[in-house]
């Protein structure tokens, strides 16, 4: 028999389809996606953070049994990281070790942002040693679309540790922004942090919901609602956001991630590897000859052999790789008859399948194709050149990647090979930019086995022009007091944004020294960055005078001219309060009588105190330009004037004025003198609209008061109320949907615990 001789014969016969050996294998579906459980050496909480973690472990069962548990004593580094590997989701139950914290000036990626785990195997929960962000992104490679929950660590949503002062909002960025870089180095597109809730509702919504991770996180029991947001600056492209239990402090959860990653994406698909080797012959597909004397290779399927030899007219030699293309027929040994060709393309033909065996015969997928922020400006200020796409593939691949300008037309191209794919431009072609604008990528990978090739596409901007801003002269409001008493903790700075952009805002004395600096992302048009007070070392700052400078960055880098505008800190007044919220003295009995008014000096200033009305008017004065020190004051007022008589009835506010000569602060709060406070859940109501009514009463009632409505056009109607709380009534009120006045009353009345009839009365306008 003759050997293959290159070219020898070429025959490429088109036959009626027929029944495949195999067929091609389809996408993969969700087959168990890998999740692993984390306990770290974390002390005396240990055991109770492996009894939480067992409890999630409880759950994740109901939806996959590929979980692997990693609990202390034994949860080295090397059993971690071996884990770790192809993980879809991951929990960590353990110590963190974060930055900026207040131990080291500078970064220590080796034992920040990661896990405390054992030093050794079997020595108990107290021999820990932190492994960091450098171990992560450096030796472990994640599953495709991978969730990192962090769990009760410390550092890892902007939070502090126990005992520890809370962090300014500067300093929370920067924590979990940190904390979640390494983790997505090594793969994870998501890195969510929960001090103190459980990661139970996160497997169930990943497992169970069709959402976005950015909803998934906003649905968690825990949420505050309190959501600020920013570019990430450890992990361009991806988003970072907080939720503070307050405001602007308790910094207890986070995320960041790619918003619109799907639970779909994390546990909808196995991510399997597409390299291995079929059960049987794949049609279309790939095989090798591996019968030692090789295989005979037929000019037609009816296997016509030499006329001269009565053999094969060519044997393919073992070890000879071919493309099936076709099964036709059956041979007389009972095995396919398939039309192939060999990989370099120099001969086809038809041949037993007896003598073959399968090969790889799926196409490579691609996973995690990520352009990073998305766009890139070319113009030559060093910032934001190029613009890299990265990807992985289901298994080792020759890759394409084609940079295009909208028509399709070739601008660049990069090719290699391997499993990691990654890619840069730099807008040149030729060495002159391209022009400003969207241009395509596409990506294309082919196995080794000349399976069909796969190809993936995205967008990428181009955008060489700065971002323009026009900024307000001063904060709103102009002058705060960053004292954690809730009353204008914060200031504000309003800008008008030509795009959507991250605002770089760094805060300088009246010396010109920085005091601190953040970032924000801003959205086209109108917005506001946000100024806690706080300074970079995460204490409030001195009274004074600063400027907030803002400068915008857009996803291509582009940087535009920085802004400036004042604002004052003057925080030495505080927590100016009222002990009640009515109060009811002008009857003269032992009920409601008296009402504490209370204030606090952060330093020391010359204080006016004054009571005074609605209108503004001074009906009680405690102290005209008294010099005080820092401390807290108080006094008792039972509702009298200066001249010792009962006020009307009414609102009154304690007013509070402080000065160090320099700067003014006014607060005040508020109290109603009367039997009642009345409160409308709308205070300009329509007709025909449903009131809720609340109603205070400042004295112990022998039943529950009533609710009476004057509306124009009608006669007056009772509600009966139901109580809430001690002194606390509500009632739902439907108003009439006609008439033409536009005052409307809403009077309470009832009897004490004297059985003395009260009352009391608003007005609103009626729309």
């Amino acid at each position: 028999m003759r050997r293959l001789a290159p070219l020898l014969f070429a025959v490429l016969l088109v036959l009626p389809s027929m029944a495949a050996v195999d067929p091609a294998p389809a996408a993969a579906v969700a087959v168990n996606p890998k999740v692993v459980l984390i306990v770290g050496a974390t002390h005396g909480s240990t055991s109770q953070y492996r009894t939480y973690m067992e409890q999630t472990y409880q759950t994740v069962r109901r939806y996959t049994t590929n979980v692997v548990r990693v609990y202390s004593p034994n949860a080295t580094w090397s059993a971690v990281k071996t884990a770790l590997q192809g993980a879809s989701i991951v929990v960590y139950m353990g110590h963190g070790n974060g930055y900026p914290n207040p131990y080291v000036g500078y970064p220590r990626p080796e034992v920040q942002n990661g896990f405390g785990l054992n030093a050794a195997a079997g020595q108990g929960d107290y021999n820990n040693k932190y492994y960091g962000e450098q171990y992560i992104a450096a030796d472990v490679k994640l599953a495709p679309s991978a969730v990192v929950i962090l769990s009760h660590a410390c550092y890892s949503a902007g939070n502090s540790e126990p005992g520890l002062a809370e962090p300014s909002l500067t300093v929370a960025k920067q924590r979990l922004d940190n904390y979640a870089a390494g983790f997505i180095k090594a793969g994870a597109r998501a890195v969510i942090a929960e001090v103190y809730g459980s990661p139970d509702p996160y497997i169930v919504s990943l497992f169970t919901t069709h959402q976005t991770i950015e909803q998934i996180w906003r649905a968690a029991p825990t949420f505050n609602n309190n959501v600020f947001t920013f570019a990430s600056v450890r992990s361009p492209g991806y988003t970072a956001f907080g939720d503070p239990e307050n405001r602007w402090s308790s910094f207890r959860r986070s995320l960041v991630g790619k918003p619109d990653l799907r639970s779909d994406d994390v546990t909808g698909a196995s991510y399997a590897r597409t390299d291995g080797t079929p059960g049987t012959l794949v049609v279309p597909g790939a095989a090798e000859v591996t019968a030692p004397a090789g295989a005979g290779l037929y000019p037609d399927a009816a296997m016509t052999p030499d006329p001269v030899t009565g053999q094969a007219p060519v044997t393919l030699p073992a070890g000879t790789k071919l493309r099936l293309l076709e099964r036709a027929g059956t041979g007389p040994d009972g095995s396919p008859v398939l039309l192939v060709r060999t990989f370099d393309e120099s001969a086809s033909g038809y041949v037993l399948g007896s003598g073959l065996s399968p090969r790889d015969s799926a196409s490579p997928a691609l996973w995690a194709i990520d352009t990073g922020t998305g766009a890139f400006s070319p113009n030559g200020d060093g910032r934001g050149e190029t613009i890299t796409v990265t990807a992985r593939a289901s298994e080792s691949v020759s890759w394409r990647v084609d940079f295009t300008d909208p028509d399709g037309t070739p601008l660049a191209s990069r090719t290699g090979s391997g499993e990691e794919i990654s890619a840069s431009w730099d807008g040149l072609v030729d060495g002159t930019p391209v022009a400003d604008g969207t241009y395509r990528v596409k990506l294309t990978a082919r196995d080794a086995w000349q399976n069909s090739p796969t190809t993936e596409e995205a967008a990428v901007t181009v955008d060489t022009v700065a971002p323009e801003a026009a900024v307000a002269e001063a904060a709103t409001p102009a002058q705060f007091s960053p004292n954690g008493d809730g009353a204008t903790d914060t200031t504000k700075l309003g800008l008008e944004s030509s795009e959507a952009a991250t605002a770089a805002v760094t805060v300088t004395d009246a010396s010109g020294d920085a005091v601190d600096s953040f970032s924000e992302s801003v959205v086209a048009g109108t917005d506001a960055v946000t100024w806690d007070g706080r300074t970079s070392a995460g204490g409030y700052a001195p009274d004074g005078s600063y400027t907030l400078r803002v400068q915008l960055r857009d996803a291509a880098g582009n940087r535009g001219p920085t802004q400036a505008a004042a604002v004052v800190v003057y925080a030495a007044l505080s927590k100016v309060k009222s002990s009640v919220s009515v109060f009811y003295p002008q009857d003269g009995d032992t009920y409601g009588r008296t009402v504490l008014f209370s204030f606090t000096l952060r330093s020391a200033a010359t204080v006016t105190w004054t009571v005074r009305d609605e209108a503004g008017t001074a009906v009680r004065t405690r102290m005209a330009d008294r010099a005080l020190a820092a401390g807290s004051y108080s006094f008792t007022w039972g509702g009298r004037n200066d001249a010792g008589a009962f006020v009307p009835k009414g609102k009154y506010y304690s007013t509070v004025t402080a000065t160090d000569g320099t700067y003014t602060a006014t607060q005040r709060s508020t109290v109603t003198a009367a039997p009642f406070r009345i409160v409308s859940s709308d205070t300009t109501p329509a007709r025909g609209q449903r009131l809720t009514v609340t109603i205070y009463s400042a004295e112990p009632l022998k039943r529950n008061p009533t609710l009476r409505v004057s509306q124009p056009g009608y006669s007056s109607w009772s509600v009966s109320t139901a109580r809430v709380s001690s002194g606390v009534y509500r009632a739902s009120v439907t108003l009439r949907s006609g008439g033409s006045g536009t005052t409307l009353g809403l009077r309470a009345d009832g009897y004490d615990a004297a059985s003395r009839y009260q009352w009391a009365r608003i007005t609103l306008p009626l729309h």
